[in-house]
């Protein structure tokens, strides 16, 4: 959830929130973890009821045959839109800020066959990859923020909170929307009775402790470069990294190597996932296609998709205005609507 979650919004969170919520932060990003936290128990509770079955197997039963397929179709869309949207400012990102002299053309020909290679080999697979890089992501991320706290100035955030600006908080949680967006992906994953029991409280704690990290991310940023100047810069996160100057590393004085390295890995990721997602529902909308095949055409169309679409503003923007209610479907509308009928349908018999 953790690299899935913060795969690319870390980059952009500090600019975003600063314009719209600017010293209070902390508190819509803080309501909308609670929100998350309690939409990603949900999942995990409708995942329980139906044991090693993922949305598809569960749906079928609960809205017949042509229902489950609607929404398989529906998800394999929209995570076919988040995945363009997500290479291609991956690439960009790449290009702005490291490979200057190479196309993004170039970057997303490499990137999207080691994306779809490593979907392909399945979920179980791609778990224990988050697994690894995950823990070396926390690490990293939480002590070089908690650096950046240390050489920055605290009056930058104060006031944390003024009553005066509580409409202002409130509007600016539509912004945090998009930065949660992510637990849909739950809906792939079979649960067990082994690990259905603490996966509830588990997913819900760390919903609420990805809501802490962004509010870590942005104070320390707003803290380094200031609420007015932070707003001038979109990748914020790494302007404010390299504006670090840390005397105990001087055998190393590019610290945003060091963090971009192991974040562009849980960017990597999350894109991972979400390619994973794809191919899971295409396995079961055509169940007699090879996987390998199914992985081979997603990559294809996405690589046109990618390049027809990088550096267009309009598809950014469509994705951070309309996609944003895309997402809620995806997140809480379908899975709620799906728990209540199974609710439904236990009282009935």
């Amino acid at each position: 959830m953790f690299l899935t979650i913060t795969t690319f919004t870390v980059v952009t969170i500090a600019k975003d929130m600063a314009e719209t919520a600017g010293r209070g932060s902390w508190l819509p990003l803080l309501i909308t973890s609670i929100i998350f936290a309690i939409g990603a128990a949900l999942i995990i509770r409708l995942n329980c009821k139906y044991e090693g079955k993922m949305i598809f197997d569960y749906s079928s039963i609960l809205v017949g045959k042509v229902g489950a397929y609607i929404l398989s179709i529906f998800y394999v869309i929209y995570f076919s839109i988040i995945t363009i949207y997500l290479v291609t400012q991956l690439a960009t990102v790449l290009k702005n800020d490291f490979l200057f002299k190479t196309p993004t053309w170039a970057t997303m020909l490499i990137g999207i066959p080691v994306f779809t290679y490593i979907a392909f080999k399945g979920i179980t697979n791609v778990a224990r990859l988050f697994e690894f890089i995950g823990i070396f992501f926390v690490i990293i991320a939480v002590t070089v923020h908690i650096l950046m706290i240390s050489q920055a100035e605290v009056t930058h955030i104060l006031p944390l909170f003024d009553s005066k600006d509580m409409s202002k908080y409130l509007e600016a949680t539509r912004s945090t929307i998009l930065p949660f967006l992510g637990i849909e992906v739950l809906l792939i994953l079979p649960m067990t009775k082994q690990n259905g029991k603490k996966a509830v409280a588990t997913v819900f704690f760390t919903l609420i402790g990805i809501g802490l990290f962004y509010i870590l991310v942005v104070e320390s940023c707003i803290m380094k470069l200031g609420l007015y100047e932070i707003v001038h810069y979109k990748d914020a996160l790494i302007i404010a990294i390299r504006n670090m100057e840390i005397q105990a590393f001087d055998f190393f004085q590019r610290m945003d190597f060091l963090y971009l390295t192991m974040g562009y890995m849980g960017f990597f990721m999350g894109i991972t996932i979400i390619y994973t997602s794809i191919i899971e529902h295409l396995c079961k909308l055509f169940p007699k296609a090879r996987r390998s095949v199914l992985t081979i055409i997603v990559a294809i169309i996405s690589y046109i998709l990618c390049v027809i679409f990088a550096g267009k503003p309009i598809y950014r923007a469509f994705v951070e205005s309309i996609g944003i209610y895309i997402g809620l479907v995806a997140a809480f509308a379908i899975p709620i609507l799906l728990l209540l009928i199974s609710k439904v349908r236990k009282h009935a018999k």
